[in-house]
């Protein structure tokens, strides 16, 4: 059996640590846990990682290169009703899908604002993204209420999609599309 290759490796203790922290909290969350579940040790963890705040920065620019991914792909369709409509339906799908292992769903929500707070390239960066995607829907004419209405909602979504773990998909993804639908009304 051929063994993994250290991108392989980086990527198992990504996986691992963005579905415990999502379900524990970042702060709850040991290095021993994340390495037992990856079938390693401590040590090649932080071999890796240098740190818990290295491991999670690698959680978020994960889940950011994925998101960037999305918006890229949705900001190339023309512009008008029926990319917003596509793109309400591919950003909440999306954000609904990746609930078990978003570290942005992480709970306590303090717990994902302090790591930020400790990385402001990181934050920077989701506020980047947060940005791209109200243009995205609310388009170059946006009033500042409909801006700040998506900021909400696009800031929320996390928490909710956390919150509602027990609503089927396909149910909370109906009722956040209307809220997006609703927000962009204001």
């Amino acid at each position: 059996m051929q063994r993994p290759t250290r991108e392989q490796t980086r990527a198992e203790f990504v996986s691992v640590a963005a579905r415990r922290f999502a379900e524990q909290g970042f702060q709850a969350t040991s290095l021993e846990e994340i390495a037992a579940d990856a079938g390693y040790s401590k040590a090649a963890l932080l071999y890796h990682f240098g740190s818990k705040d290295d491991l999670l920065g690698a959680v978020m620019d994960h889940h950011l290169d994925q998101t960037e991914e999305l918006v890229a792909s949705l900001e190339q369709q023309i512009p008008g009703r029926q990319r917003t409509e596509h793109a309400i339906a591919t950003l909440i799908a999306f954000a609904v899908a990746r609930r078990p292992t978003s570290p942005l769903t992480m709970r306590p929500v303090h717990d994902i604002a302090t790591a930020l707070g400790r990385n402001p390239d990181l934050l920077a960066r989701v506020e980047q993204v947060q940005a791209r995607m109200v243009a995205l829907l609310a388009g170059p004419g946006a009033s500042l209420r409909q801006q700040i209405a998506l900021g909400v909602v696009f800031s929320g979504i996390p928490a909710v999609v956390t919150e509602f773990r027990a609503v089927p998909a396909e149910d909370l993804t109906a009722i956040l599309s209307d809220v997006l639908r609703t927000a962009l009304t204001m």
